[in-house]
Protein backbone atom coordinates (compact mmCIF):
# COMPACT_ATOMS: atom_id res chain seq x y z
CA UNK A 1 0.00 0.00 0.00
CA UNK A 2 1.14 3.31 -0.77
CA UNK A 3 2.42 5.91 2.07
CA UNK A 4 0.12 8.95 2.10
CA UNK A 5 1.68 12.42 2.68
CA UNK A 6 0.30 14.69 4.74
CA UNK A 7 -0.40 16.50 1.77
CA UNK A 8 -3.11 14.32 0.61
CA UNK A 9 -4.29 13.06 4.34
CA UNK A 10 -5.20 17.24 4.56
CA UNK A 11 -6.89 17.29 1.07
CA UNK A 12 -9.22 14.08 2.39
CA UNK A 13 -9.59 15.84 5.62
CA UNK A 14 -11.10 18.74 3.67
CA UNK A 15 -13.13 16.55 1.37
CA UNK A 16 -14.73 15.16 4.11
CA UNK A 17 -15.37 18.31 5.75
CA UNK A 18 -17.11 20.21 2.70
CA UNK A 19 -19.74 16.90 2.75
CA UNK A 20 -20.66 17.41 6.32
CA UNK A 21 -20.53 21.47 5.57
CA UNK A 22 -22.97 20.92 2.78
CA UNK A 23 -25.34 18.80 4.95
CA UNK A 24 -25.23 21.76 7.16
CA UNK A 25 -25.84 24.34 4.87
CA UNK A 26 -28.82 22.74 3.19
CA UNK A 27 -30.33 21.83 6.70
CA UNK A 28 -30.02 25.66 7.78
CA UNK A 29 -31.17 26.82 4.34
CA UNK A 30 -34.32 24.21 4.59
CA UNK A 31 -35.02 25.55 8.06
CA UNK A 32 -34.94 29.37 6.75
CA UNK A 33 -37.57 28.20 3.79
CA UNK A 34 -39.64 26.26 6.57
CA UNK A 35 -39.94 29.27 9.04
CA UNK A 36 -40.39 32.02 6.03
CA UNK A 37 -42.71 29.81 3.49
CA UNK A 38 -44.53 27.51 6.27
CA UNK A 39 -43.68 24.51 3.72
CA UNK A 40 -42.74 21.40 6.49
CA UNK A 41 -40.97 19.59 4.10
CA UNK A 42 -38.52 21.92 3.38
CA UNK A 43 -36.03 20.84 6.38
CA UNK A 44 -35.57 16.95 4.93
CA UNK A 45 -35.28 18.10 1.73
CA UNK A 46 -32.67 21.06 2.40
CA UNK A 47 -31.01 18.27 4.31
CA UNK A 48 -31.43 15.99 1.26
CA UNK A 49 -30.05 18.17 -1.31
CA UNK A 50 -26.85 19.27 0.94
CA UNK A 51 -25.96 15.71 0.78
CA UNK A 52 -26.66 15.40 -2.44
CA UNK A 53 -24.10 18.31 -3.63
CA UNK A 54 -21.57 17.19 -1.60
CA UNK A 55 -21.63 13.68 -2.37
CA UNK A 56 -21.14 15.11 -6.11
CA UNK A 57 -18.59 18.12 -4.72
CA UNK A 58 -16.48 15.05 -3.16
CA UNK A 59 -16.81 12.47 -6.35
CA UNK A 60 -15.19 15.21 -8.30
CA UNK A 61 -12.38 16.13 -6.00
CA UNK A 62 -11.97 12.53 -5.25
CA UNK A 63 -11.49 11.96 -9.22
CA UNK A 64 -9.15 14.88 -9.44
CA UNK A 65 -6.37 12.87 -7.17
Amino acid sequence: MKQQTPLSLARLGAIGFSLIANVVVGGLLGYVAYRFLNWGWAVPVGILLGFVSGFISMFRQLSQL
